[in-house]
């Protein structure tokens, strides 16, 4: 079955990094997690003086919500109700709530009035000597006076407040915002908006609605606008620019001015993942490659480094890419994500999109997929190592790759 060919792309994304590049002292927490966790304890650092009557309530308010940080936040009045309707107002930093103990770090106003305070407040454990500290998040949202709330307070996202005077650009079911300095691309915005229509048509789903696409200079400030302004991330050459999909609540998050609005992999993310089961990251980044590219590269190219690396590497196994064992640091990391477009590509080449949504629903870690591969893909049942190489030099042959060899730079 040949690749899709209704693809417009000129420009390809950057993933989201993987636990293996993280810092050794930063827990190894997925970007997109999606449980919630409370907090087993909330404590007050320096400078939290709860003599003060607004303090004391906004601290009270914080414990509750850290207790129970999910969306009945609303219901129970700690949670601001503004803009319910829009996933913007929401509280979009829940990568922050893994379990981890919470400590408030401050609680200081916004101005001459009373009414809006900023709260931070760090998730952060520490050995029993209390010497080696493993933070997680350093996090930031807004205390709104509101009377008639159980505390006197609710909470508030940073987002709505952060971006209210951005310029934007509405195209189809996409708004674009613009963060102060960032060029705006019309003919990328546009690209964008057709490329999200094409995936939803490939997979038979419904696009989404609406996507509000943020543009910034970096990934960090896109954390920030959520309300993050730490959490651990890729060290060294290649990072700090990229993109971060809020898939539930339709938000994309595009910190690379050098690639701008037509971000094909987080769009693949935000068009494929609200509609099809993703059981495995092989399978949702694997998707994401396959159609969207990354690190600012095309499918193919992708594949071609895929291929340096393994002659570069000749006893490396695909077990070990896909666990992130594998050596040599980013161009590891690179491997893992064309690995994985490599396995979609096959499944689709076999058994098309009902076989790819049938891979989907697959779960497991990478040992267990790779043992189901066989299933899956014909030939990867007597030499899975062998056929990952063969199955590279295959993807990049001319009469292979059709459309995505003609695609322009």
């Amino acid at each position: 079955m040949k690749a899709p060919q209704f693809f417009i792309a000129t420009r390809f994304t950057r993933p989201l990094a993987m636990c293996a590049t993280v810092s050794l002292l930063a827990p190894c927490i997925p970007a997109s997690a999606a449980t919630q966790t409370p907090s087993p304890r909330v404590s007050l650092s320096f400078g939290v003086d709860t003599s003060i009557t607004q303090v004391r309530d906004i601290v009270r308010l914080t414990a509750a919500y850290l207790a129970h940080p999910d969306t009945s936040a609303r219901s129970r009045g700690l949670w601001s109700a503004e803009g319910s309707n829009d996933p913007r107002f929401a509280d979009l930093a829940t990568k922050a709530y893994q379990g981890f103990p919470a400590t408030i770090l401050g609680i200081t106003g916004t101005g001459s009035g009373d009414s809006v305070f900023v709260v931070k407040l760090i998730h952060a454990t520490a050995d029993s000597s209390g010497t080696r500290i493993r933070p997680l998040a350093l996090q930031r949202f807004y205390a709104i006076r509101a009377p008639a709330a159980p505390y006197g307070w609710v909470l508030a996202s940073p987002l709505p407040r952060l971006t209210r005077d951005w310029a934007r650009r509405e195209v189809g079911r996409l708004t674009f915002w613009y963060a102060p300095g960032q060029r705006q691309s019309p003919e990328k915005a546009r690209r964008a908006s057709i490329f999200v229509d094409s995936v939803a048509r490939l997979f038979s789903v419904a696009p989404p609605k609406h996507l509000d696409v943020y543009m910034t200079a970096s990934t960090e400030e896109g954390e920030k606008l959520v309300g993050l302004d730490f959490f651990p991330d890729g060290s060294g050459p290649g990072t700090g620019l990229g993109g971060r999909t809020q898939t539930g609540a339709g938000i994309l998050f595009l910190g690379d001015p050098r690639v701008g609005e037509d971000y094909l992999h987080e769009f693949v993310h935000a068009a494929v993942g609200a509609n099809v089961p993703s059981g495995s990251g092989i399978f949702g980044e694997g998707v994401a490659v396959w159609l969207g590219g990354s690190h600012e590269k095309s499918p193919t190219t992708m594949y071609s480094l895929l291929r340096t690396y393994q002659s570069a590497h000749p006893s490396v196994s695909m077990a070990q890419v896909l666990n992130s064992e594998a050596p040599g640091g980013e161009d590891a990391t690179t491997a893992l994500y064309a690995t994985s477009g490599l396995i979609v590509d096959a499944i689709y080449r076999r058994s098309g999109i009902p076989g790819l949504r049938r891979f989907g629903q697959l779960k497991g870690e990478p040992n267990d997929i790779i043992k189901a591969l066989p299933d899956y893909i014909n030939a990867a049942g007597s030499d899975i190592n062998q056929w990952w190489r063969s199955e590279t030099e295959a993807a990049l042959r001319p009469q292979r790759c059709g459309a995505a060899c003609r695609r322009p730079n």
